[in-house]
């Protein structure tokens, strides 16, 4: 289940997840990623994955159908099972886009924004005025 609610000004789409986490036993709702609904979000990288993935499965998959179970007991249909075992392109950087070290310095570097950011406003309920605050919020967008 999907919908959109306002999240800080914006509309923001949400899925509402029917299982749980491990330490919690209801449902909750999870942010749902930027390009739900929206493919002209995607990154030229994921783009061309998308269009590869789907091409790959409609010259391989079509009239496919039935399921296989796996060997740790797990049962997926004949098209996935033929696109798990046979698709060429796979792991990261496959289609180009960033390396995980690259993703990692990038969470690292919005990581230290966000915390001065929250420095900042702990010192201005101290009465103390933020120097940098603009300077902040525009490193984490």
């Amino acid at each position: 289940m999907a919908g959109t609610v306002p999240v800080f000004g914006k509309a923001a789409h949400i899925t509402i997840v029917n299982s749980h986490p491990a330490t919690k036993k209801v449902n909750f709702t999870r942010r749902a990623v930027p390009w739900y609904m929206d493919p002209t979000k995607l990154s030229d990288a994921q783009l061309d994955a998308c269009i590869s993935l789907g091409e790959f499965a409609y010259h391989n998959c079509y009239g496919k159908y039935g399921t296989v179970t796996l060997p740790d007991g797990r049962r997926i249909s004949v098209p996935a099972y033929i696109v798990m075992t046979k698709y060429p392109k796979k792991g990261v950087g496959a289609f180009g886009g960033k390396s995980y070290e690259e993703r990692a310095s990038e969470r690292h570097e919005r990581s230290r924004a966000r915390l001065d950011y929250l420095k900042k406003i702990k010192e201005t309920r101290r009465g103390k005025t933020p120097a940098a605050a603009p300077e902040v919020l525009a490193a984490l967008e």
